[in-house]
């Protein structure tokens, strides 16, 4: 079989697997890497990894930006303790100390490769958090820190990973140049997502039918990434900027008025949820795949001592997430959040159970695989690091995507009226936004500025605002009358 013809298979597989998931009620995640690994032993099928490039160049953008566009700014501004503060700091403290960790447990491991394991150790997902049903049934507050932690480290972690890379090839920086380096590649990243996410939104405004708009919308990330390679930014930085502009510019905060059709708006939300769903899949099945092929280039190294070191590690990077996620239900938010829960049971209890839930809830990253396989062929203990890294993360999979829906529901966190509350507090100020106006689009504008003042006082999250505003531009596509009934434009023809 052809390369393509299996990447053909691969894309015609997903679907199946996700709904076989459901079925059997186990966390898709796992279930991908275990078709993924069992792919690695059928004969017939292309032999090797995915060239690294492929996916950082065509899989990562899309992957990081679906999982931004949906955040608001509102979200880092009532985080920056939790989240932001929290993120940053366990970020600095994981990647020496597995680095550190890895080289006593692995005599003779060099630095790059220690630091890539810390790397990849430091970043981490909380998809099979979501896939369990955690929120609601942990507080808002607590899902947001997550989430915005989530981000954080993906900034840091590949920030640094610039850093390892540009030493590997034209050596060890000083301390001040790389510092002075990082930064640079933060801030402009920043300001380049800013630019070219403001330049999305504007001609998005000025084009149409909604394919095209999407078109548009889908060029975004690549166009980020491609801007990070070619002037030293930080990717991920990058287009996280781009898609915190383009969620935070969709929609005028002063006049609820929106700067795209209904329906491009409609569809687009459908869009990257697909493009998060099949990407993300994908990168799990090729995680599984990546196994066997780096076992066969451990070398000298015994396989005890490499699953032994990756599972140290594993308890060693819960340990950290957990001391780290200690501090955050200490602070005002969380804390607050959890005050009707103390009650009867104990502060302190209280905040060890949803210290253990949050450090449970963040799995080391599939991103960590490709940042594996990035590393260049000519690094020391390249398949060594490879190995570990697989490990790791498989493990972390298999253990808390089987216990953590159970974790979650024991440690009875959620507050099963919150969710409600912000629904009828949304329901309700969206009534009365529309009441008394005769146009409908000045109804449907000024309900939307209502949701929006709900997100910036923090009544509701943004998993609400989302929802309140989808529906909103369902009736508002609706109303537009059967001139509308068919969305976008006739497909060309060839």
């Amino acid at each position: 079989m052809s390369t393509l013809q299996f990447v053909a298979l691969l894309l015609a597989a997903i679907g199946p697997l996700l709904a076989l998931a459901g079925l059997v009620r186990l966390p898709t995640s796992l279930v991908l890497v275990a078709v993924g690994t069992g792919t690695a032993f059928l004969p017939g099928l292309p032999d090797g990894p995915v060239d690294p490039q492929v996916l950082i160049t065509l899989f990562l953008p899309p992957v990081i930006f679906a999982a931004s566009i949906r955040v608001s700014v509102h979200l880092w501004r009532f985080t920056l303790g939790p989240g932001v503060a929290i993120g940053i700091g366990l970020t600095a403290v994981t990647i020496p100390l597995i680095a550190v960790a890895a080289r006593w447990l692995l005599p003779g491991l060099g630095w790059p490769p220690a630091l890539l394991l810390g790397i990849i150790g430091a970043l981490f997902d909380t998809r099979i958090f979501h896939e369990a049903e955690g929120r609601p049934q942990v507080p808002r507050a607590i899902a947001d820190a997550l989430k915005v932690r989530e981000m954080v480290a993906r900034i840091l972690a590949l920030g640094v990973l610039g850093l390892v890379l540009h030493a590997v090839d034209e050596g060890a920086p000083t301390p001040l140049g790389a510092v002075g380096r990082f930064t640079w590649a933060l801030l402009a990243a920043a300001a380049a997502g800013w630019a070219l996410g403001r330049g999305s939104v504007w001609l998005r405004g000025r084009v149409g039918p909604a394919p095209v708009e999407i078109a548009v919308a889908l060029a975004l990330p690549f166009l980020c990434a491609l801007a990070a390679q070619w002037l030293g930014f930080s990717l991920s930085a990058t287009i996280i900027a781009a898609a915190l502009t383009v969620s935070s510019s969709d929609v005028d905060r002063e006049t609820g008025a929106t700067r795209t059709s209904p329906e491009a708006r409609i569809s687009a939300t459908a869009f990257w949820e697909e493009v998060s769903l099949l990407l993300s899949a994908v990168l799990f099945v090729l995680a599984g795949r990546a196994l066997p092929h780096a076992l066969r280039a451990l070398e000298s190294w015994p396989l005890w001592q490499t699953a032994g070191t990756a599972a140290a590690l594993v308890l060693l990077i819960l340990g950290l997430q957990f001391a780290f996620s200690y501090l955050a239900a200490c602070m005002p938010a969380p804390a607050e959040a959890l005050r009707d829960k103390e009650v009867g049971v104990g502060r302190e209890i209280t905040r060890l159970t949803a210290a253990a839930v949050m450090a449970w809830a963040c799995t080391p990253s599939i991103l960590g695989i490709v940042i594996a396989l990035s590393a260049p062929e000519g690094m020391e203990d390249r398949g060594l690091t490879l190995v570990v890294a697989a490990f790791l993360i498989l493990a972390a999979v298999v253990v808390q995507g089987l216990t953590l829906r159970s974790a979650v529901q024991a440690a009875s966190l959620g507050n099963e009226e919150e969710e409600k509350r912000e629904e009828e507090l949304a329901g309700a100020v969206a009534s009365r936004a529309a009441e008394g106006k005769e146009d409908a689009q000045d109804g449907y504008d000024a309900v939307r500025c209502a949701l929006l003042q709900l997100r910036a006082e923090n009544h509701i999250g943004d998993e609400m605002l989302q929802k309140m505003l989808r529906e909103t531009d369902l009736s508002a596509r609706a109303a537009e009358g059967p001139a509308a009934a068919l969305p976008g434009a006739g497909p060309p023809n060839p």
